[in-house]
Formats: structure tokens, sequence, C-alpha cells
């Protein structure tokens, strides 16, 4: 059986850290990316994934830009967004791409994480 491949983005090395161990330890195979031109090149190059678990707020290019032109290529994997921002704007953002997108707002629990991204991946391979 193929290992569930998880692409892990976010600039702050600690949340990067904590979120790619609590994955890794699901026993997925965990791809990491610390800026937005980061994770772009790795969704271009390393894709397809099972999931993307990314940060919106990062240098260069916010996560939701990066998964918004994902989305227009034509990719369907589910995401989880993870952010700080409270506002509507960003709400709104995350909804704009489709099904199977879920925000965590920060800070958040290793077991809402755990959860959230256990609920996607079954969903994603049809469990």
């Amino acid at each position: 059986m193929t290992r569930i491949r998880v692409l892990v983005a976010d600039d702050d090395r600690e949340m990067l850290e904590m979120v790619s161990r609590v994955i890794d330890q699901l026993v997925f195979e965990v791809i990491t990316a610390c800026s937005g031109a980061d994770l772009l090149e790795q969704v271009a190059e390393q894709g397809p994934f099972d999931l993307v678990v990314t940060d919106v707020a990062m240098p260069w290019m916010s996560g939701l830009q990066v998964m918004h032109s994902a989305r227009t290529a034509g990719m369907r994997c589910p995401v989880i967004v993870i952010t700080a921002l409270r506002d509507h704007r960003t709400a709104d953002q995350v909804e704009t791409l489709g099904a199977e997108v879920q925000r965590l707002n920060k800070p958040f629990s290793v077991t809402k994480l755990k959860e959230t991204v256990l609920a996607l991946v079954r969903g994603g391979l049809g469990e």
C-alpha cells in the first residue's frame, strides 16, 4: 500500500516542525515547505499529494494564493488552512477553495489537528 503523502507549509519553523511531527506520527509521508514560493515549488515538483496543510501568511505568496492557483490547475486534494487571522476576508478566501477544506485557527490542539487530518484523508480516500 502506498503511504499517504502530506505537504505541510508554514514560515514559522516551530509550527512547521510541530505539525510535521504530528502528521508523521500518523505514519504518513511528510514533505515540508517554508514559504509560499517553496509551497508552490513542492506542489509542482513533488505532487500529487493526499493532503496539503498550509499557513495563510507566508513570504512571497500566501498559502491561499498557492492553493487557489493549484485548484485552478486542477489539484483537488483536501486542504487544511492554518491561520492566526480572524477576519471575514480570510474565512471567505478559505471557503472559495471548495469542498474538502478545513480551517484551523491558531492556536489549535494536537488532538484537533489529528482529527482534522484523519477526517480529510479518510474522506479523500472514500472511506
